[in-house]
């Protein structure tokens, strides 16, 4: 019987190849719990720099409030610290604005999979392979970037510090 057979408007019938499962919901599934990992890794790293940023002000008001000599002095060091301060903000500011981008590449970095033609073709496998490491080499030397321009960023304002207060 052909009663259950599927058939094209003019009468003929469809036959459908057999197609690998749909694994759309499952890839969808993964994606999503790793996306919730890095989001919980975020709220873990956010939550650390937090904690360290309000030590780091403790710190700096304990400094502060320890300046010895006369008036004279404590303003125009105060007026140096603000200089500083204002300068490693803006420093730490670039940082933070780089390691977002980083942050982000390495998320991309970590969704990237190869698609079910490149892993039956190893052809295509090589060419994911070759993509994967040209993605991690970039990854590597934008993070390599970015602290050294923290480095060189703190390494100037210290050098500038001394030297106004020298």
């Amino acid at each position: 019987s052909l009663d259950g057979v599927r058939k094209t408007p003019e009468g003929s019938i469809i036959i459908d190849r057999a197609s690998a499962p749909d694994n759309t919901g499952s890839d969808l599934s993964s994606s999503l719990q790793a996306l919730n990992q890095d989001l919980q890794q975020l709220r873990i790293s956010n939550a650390a720099l937090r904690k360290e940023n309000s030590a780091l002000r403790e710190q700096l008001n304990n400094s502060a409030r320890h300046v010895d000599g006369g008036r004279g002095r404590q303003e125009r060091r105060g007026s140096l610290r603000t200089s500083c301060d204002a300068d490693f903000a803006r420093a730490l500011k670039v940082f933070y604005h780089s390691m977002t981008s980083v942050r982000g590449q390495l998320q991309r970095l970590r969704r990237h999979r190869p698609s079910l033609q490149e892993e039956q073709d190893l052809l295509g496998l090589r060419l994911f392979v070759d993509e994967h490491g040209r993605m991690l080499k970039d990854f590597g030397e934008q993070l390599e970037q970015s602290v050294s321009a923290l480095k060189q960023d703190v390494a100037a304002i210290v050098r500038r510090k001394r030297e106004k207060s020298g």
